[in-house]
């Protein structure tokens, strides 16, 4: 018998992936797939000892390129998608925050969200006609009505502990990162920083845009507070944001949270109504029939996030902000059950996978013909260059690991990606086939921190 197939699956932000990656990996076992699925950082550290396989990179930025030559060079086959390549201002600001002109042309398949995305790949000037697969996330496959009830226990805990709540979702990372070094943002308006050269980039206006509506969001939760004090409200800030600010806001404010915990599915299935500002979370909101609310104190044509805003229903102050949430604290849905109607095939474009055959199911279908396909040969010198390349920059991340003000600090990975134990991923591996009636023979082995090999019993 041929040995399986192998799919390497590295997740960076425990919240936003490592769920929908772990039910990728159960539909790859049923297809006889052996699987590597978790935390990134564990799975690079393990990537010399992975049996060659698939690898399939989180993001295309100028930063992977390095790393994806190492995972080449010890005979694993380079696949991608992009994580942020849902949400973005244009085309041109994506292309230049989120995709690197030497990394793009690195894979030998790309996994695009929706037409829009793979469109924006292929507008892209140093493109070279790498394969597109438009195949949508497997994220967007939890927001499906068959596995929402995945989050619905956390959900319930949720009401629980915080009642009837309004969720405010903050996305100002670049302003108001955990490592205050990391406000790149904050950098660009302050200097222009290394890659811009002229005010006129559009990175500049996109930095002074975020600003404004960061000052917004800060003035706008006391108001909001004092208008409703009987209702409870939960600030959920960006895993990456520094939570410090908002609670210093929240500290007077006897009815606000604030969170920064849970998968966003869970808080938008259990939230009465979800606040926001170009937030990916007004997408995932919107396909779980979750009412959002745009708050939009500066409107932009060129740098506000039109997908995630065209979602949900508008607000441009704080009386339209203050008429909004007394409709949906009193059951009225008639906007947003609108929206759900007008705006179904735009998402549609943006999102293969709305509905039809899962992402899951599209991906692997993708993926069967390069695991069919016969790799391009890797030397010995290569292979034992790219494991001492690994070994090398596993030694540096290690020693980086002891630095307070290191990404690779413990209390900041603990921020990013909690740990995961085999007895947790075993148990959602269990909620997955409960919901689906499938997945019986799917077994979880530990490998690192945080890291599994999932294969199948047969």
């Amino acid at each position: 018998m041929p040995p399986r197939p192998v799919l390497i699956l590295p997740c960076e932000t425990r919240v936003r992936e490592f769920d929908a990656k772990l039910l990728l990996a159960c539909h790859a076992v049923e297809r006889g797939w052996r699987v590597f699925v978790g935390y990134k950082r564990s799975l690079d550290f393990h990537a010399p000892q992975i049996p060659p396989g698939i690898y399939v990179g989180k993001s295309l930025t100028y930063r992977n390129a390095r790393f994806y030559s190492i995972v080449r060079d010890l005979g694993h086959r380079l696949v991608a998608w992009d994580e942020e390549g849902l949400v973005y201002a244009n085309r041109e600001l994506y292309r230049l925050t989120k995709v690197g002109d030497a990394t793009l042309g690195m894979p030998e398949l790309l996994l695009a969200w929706g037409e829009e995305n793979a469109a924006a790949w292929s507008a892209h000037p140093r493109f070279n006609g790498t394969e597109i697969a438009i195949t949508g996330n497997p994220r967007s496959d939890l927001l499906r009505p068959e596995l929402r009830g995945y989050f619905c226990a956390e959900a319930d805990a949720l009401r629980e502990a915080y009642g009837d709540f309004l969720l405010i979702n903050t996305n100002f990372s670049r302003l108001n990162h955990y490592f205050e070094q990391q406000n790149r943002q904050q950098k660009l308006l302050r200097d222009g920083g290394a890659a811009v050269t002229t005010t006129e980039d559009p990175r500049v206006g996109l930095a002074a845009h975020k600003a404004r509506l960061f000052e917004h969001f800060q003035n706008l939760v006391p108001h909001l507070a004092r208008k409703f004090p009987d209702l409870p409200f939960v600030i959920r800030p960006h895993p990456s944001e520094n939570a410090d600010l908002w609670h210093r806001i929240a500290a007077d404010l006897d009815n606000v949270r604030v969170v920064q915990q849970g998968n966003i599915v869970a808080w938008l299935q259990a939230a009465r109504v979800t606040v926001h500002n170009g937030c990916t979370t007004a997408v995932e909101s919107f396909l779980l029939d979750r009412p959002a609310i745009a708050y939009r104190p500066e409107v932009s044509e060129r740098f506000d996030f039109e997908l995630p805003n065209s979602l949900s229903v508008q607000a441009c102050d704080h009386d339209s902000l203050f008429a909004a949430v007394e409709r949906a604290y009193a059951g009225s849905r008639c906007e947003f059950d609108a929206l759900l109607t007008e705006r179904l095939d735009y998402v549609r474009r943006h999102i293969a996978s709305v509905d039809g055959p899962t992402a899951c199911a599209r991906i692997l279908d993708a993926l069967a013909p390069v695991a069919e396909a016969s790799p391009s040969p890797v030397s010995s010198v290569r292979r034992a260059g790219a494991t001492m390349q690994a070994h090398a920059r596993r030694g540096v991340r290690q020693a980086l690991g002891a630095l307070p003000l290191s990404k690779q600090h413990p209390r900041y990975r603990d921020r990013i990606f909690p740990e995961v134990t085999a007895s947790q991923a075993e148990t959602a591996v269990a909620r997955f086939g409960a919901l689906l009636g499938r997945f019986e023979g799917v077994r979880v082995r530990a490998i690192a921190e945080s890291a599994f090999e999932l294969s199948g019993t047969g």
